[in-house]
């Protein structure tokens, strides 16, 4: 017969185990249901970028119509083909091609009068350094 320590540190990784098991489901529980909502990130300052998933996301303090403007004009200015253009009140869109056929995808939504979020894809999975290259055209063309 094992003598009661031997019992209790038999039980012991067994019981951490459970132990964890329960907090991970009550933590996935919380996160899910909205009762533990994390808080949300706050608004990146204007001009500064991010990249993720192949997207790269800035808010300009500039109006729609006018960052519009300038994307089309700095789409031109890189000699990029087969433009397209799309534009509602609160969003708009470019698509076009890089000399090497690349998409190069621009997605707008206004955020304000003037402020607007600009997105930013260059070729399928997107490439930052080209990402960045058309945003410095844009910001030129402003």
């Amino acid at each position: 017969m094992a003598s009661p320590s031997q019992t209790d540190r038999q039980q012991s990784p067994r019981a951490l185990l459970s132990l964890g098991l329960l907090s991970l489901l009550a933590g996935w529980s919380l996160l899910t249901t909205g009762c533990g909502a994390l808080p949300l990130a706050p608004e990146p300052d204007p001009g500064a970028t991010t990249f993720a998933d192949g997207e790269l996301w800035v808010t300009e303090e500039v109006s729609l119509e006018d960052l519009h403007a300038a994307c089309g004009s700095a789409l031109e200015t890189l000699r990029y083909t087969d433009l397209v253009s799309d534009r509602e009140a609160d969003r708009g869109q470019w698509r076009a091609k890089t000399a090497s056929g690349s998409p190069v995808g621009i997605r707008l939504i206004a955020r304000g009068p003037r402020r607007t979020e600009l997105r930013i894809r260059v070729g399928r999975r997107g490439n930052e350094t080209r990402s960045h290259l058309v945003l410095e055209q844009i910001r030129r063309s402003l």
